[in-house]
């Protein structure tokens, strides 16, 4: 059986104190529960773990039946499956760490809870799969829409994540059906999938200009995370982020723990809007290679010459569409309230804080997109009195979210607004991704035509100086 996802847990109580076994809606789905239906469940003392599947084991089975639980959003029921028994102590106990591990194969379905094993050295690799695409693992996955770009290329397909929120894992899940899954804080993962990109969008709100502007002071994922990145034995990483993460601590610190495996380096700063997107979005984008002939064959895209931009009116929703449209009066004098009391965004022009049908750009879609700030664009009525947000369709349209990928109606919708403000434009990321896909193929069809290179040369040992390429445009020796 393929181990198709996984999550960490701290072990709650029910009733006098029992370990409580809580399969909450994405488990159970990962593991095709049906509501109704009857699963068993045993204890393996001796292996340290409790087993449940959908067919007998033993004749000392305990048997519960998958229960449904509506969602508020949706109104339909999701399975869940909740149990607790004083000899799950045995194996598991009140407020430990546990991992719930689910296992298919056809129509079978097994589920093992058993406390955290890790180790932070030692990964369990999973096998790539027959797929001749070009492999991707991503860290802090988000919902996954840097990976659906990837995958849109038509040249990579997702075989792992790694995502701390439930909800967010619950999409990723949805979107990359065949693709293992670990929810839950990445510290705590000791399983990846083998691929030759690994993908890392770590959280941005420590470093953003609108984020508390810690830093990495109290949570640095530096070595957790170059630990999960060296186990995947991929060729190359790609990072996604906000530009002040580049100059940060936990940046310099990946750097510099996978420089031995990773010694070349490539950055690039990059506004989404140069690229032909209605909203700004400035990110820094890097590329690590463990080769020379890697590095040399790879370059960040470049903005196109000529860029028709289209018009907000091209992103929106079919006329017809309810949409809930606000005074724009209210706003002004509440705006206006705010500025006379000293509010940060008393001077700032709201030019592009209400625009029309026809212009041609907007201000970059923030996580708290919904609190009506003067740094987010609306769109005004055509009588100018009244606007409203920009709908998650028209959103994802504008973000040019490959039309496949699909936000599950039990996902509420003011989240479904703040897991596009973490997104990306997927016009940028697939310009790289083909970029990266052309490196790959360039490489090894070189190696191919060129026997006496690879029979040869690869015996050879090469010494590399390690070389970074910053956003600046700058070329560093890193030592």
């Amino acid at each position: 059986m393929s181990l198709t996802f996984k999550k960490v847990y701290t072990v709650s109580k029910k009733g006098r104190n029992r370990p409580r076994i809580w399969l909450y809606e994405t488990v159970s789905e990962a593991a095709g529960f049906q509501i109704g239906q009857p699963l068993y469940i045993s204890l393996d003392v001796e292996q340290q773990q409790i087993i449940i599947q959908n067919a007998p084991i033993s004749d000392d089975d305990h048997v519960v039946h998958v229960t449904g639980k509506k969602n508020e959003t949706s109104g339909k029921l999701r399975p869940i499956v909740d149990t607790a028994k004083d000899s799950y102590r045995s194996i598991i106990d009140v407020s430990q760490k546990a991992e719930i591990c689910v296992y298919r194969e056809g129509e079978m379905s097994k589920v093992i809870i058993r406390p955290l094993r890790y180790n932070s050295f030692d990964k369990e690799v999973l096998v790539k799969p027959d797929d001749e695409r070009i492999t991707t693992f991503t860290i802090c996955s988000g919902m996954g829409v840097v990976t659906a770009a990837f995958q849109e290329t038509g040249y990579f397909t997702s075989v792992g994540a790694i995502e701390l929120e439930e909800d967010s894992s619950s999409v990723y899940r949805h979107n990359f059906k065949s693709s293992f899954v670990f929810n839950g804080d990445l510290r705590d993962c000791s399983t990846v999938a083998k691929a030759d990109v690994a993908i890392v969008t770590l959280p941005c709100d420590k470093h953003s200009l609108i984020g508390d502007g810690e830093g990495a002071v109290f949570r640095n994922l530096a070595f957790a995370t170059s630990e999960l990145i060296r186990a995947t034995e991929c060729r190359a990483v790609f990072f996604e982020n906000v530009p002040q993460f580049y100059e940060s601590e936990e940046y310099q610190d990946i750097k510099n723990l996978l420089m031995n495996d990773y010694p070349f380096w490539q950055e690039q700063r990059i506004e989404a809007a140069d690229f032909g997107s209605l909203a700004r979005r400035k990110r820094v984008y890097a590329l690590a290679v463990k080769s020379e002939e890697d590095f040399l064959h790879f370059q960040f895209p470049s903005p196109p010459k000529r860029t028709i931009r289209k018009k907000v009116r091209e992103y929106l929703d079919r006329k017809g569409t309810p949409h809930e449209w606000k005074p724009l009066e209210k706003w002004m004098q509440s705006f206006t309230s705010k500025a006379e009391k000293g509010n940060s965004w008393s001077d700032r022009g709201l030019a592009k804080t209400f625009v029309d049908e026809m212009a041609t750009e907007i201000q970059c879609i923030p996580k708290r997109y919904t609190a009506q700030s003067a740094s987010s664009s609306y769109l005004l009525s055509e009588d100018r009195n009244y606007f409203r947000f920009f709908s998650i369709n028209e959103i994802l349209r504008i973000l040019s979210v490959p039309a496949w990928f699909e936000i599950p109606d039990y996902i509420g919708k003011i989240r479904q607004y703040e897991m596009l403000g973490q997104s990306v434009d997927c016009r940028v990321i697939a310009s790289i991704a083909n970029r990266l896909a052309a490196m790959i193929y360039k490489v090894r069809r070189n190696k191919i035509e060129n026997s006496s290179y690879k029979e040869k040369d690869n015996q050879k040992m090469r010494y590399s100086i390690p070389i970074s390429l910053n956003q600046h445009g700058q070329l560093e020796l890193v030592f």
